[in-house]
């Protein structure tokens, strides 16, 4: 039970960012950029919603399986904790470089 609380508080939270992220960050832009080189230059991008999705729906995967399977609350916790820092860090990234 408290497993799925977290999985469902990580999503929400993670949504939340995105949706935030979606009117703030580069509202005009069409395309995100999901990887920038060692030089700064984008290397990959991704539609809008597409980009802003993509960790979400990750995190949707691993964080279920991890939870079916059995691993215990203190695992699951430190990946969540990662998955919303590692987030947390790529919008952050996107609003310093104009998406």
């Amino acid at each position: 039970m408290t497993e799925t609380l977290l999985v469902c508080a990580t999503l929400a939270v993670m949504g939340l960012l995105s949706a935030f992220a979606a009117r703030r960050i580069a509202p005009g832009k069409a395309r995100l950029t999901m990887q920038w080189g060692l030089d700064g230059k984008p290397n990959w991008s991704l539609p809008r919603g597409l980009a802003l999705a993509a960790m979400p729906a990750l995190a949707t995967i691993l964080l279920a399986a991890l939870a079916l399977g059995g691993q215990p609350f203190a695992a699951l916790l430190v990946v969540a904790a990662a998955f919303i820092g590692a987030h947390a860090l790529h919008l952050r990234l996107l609003a310093k470089r104009g998406g």
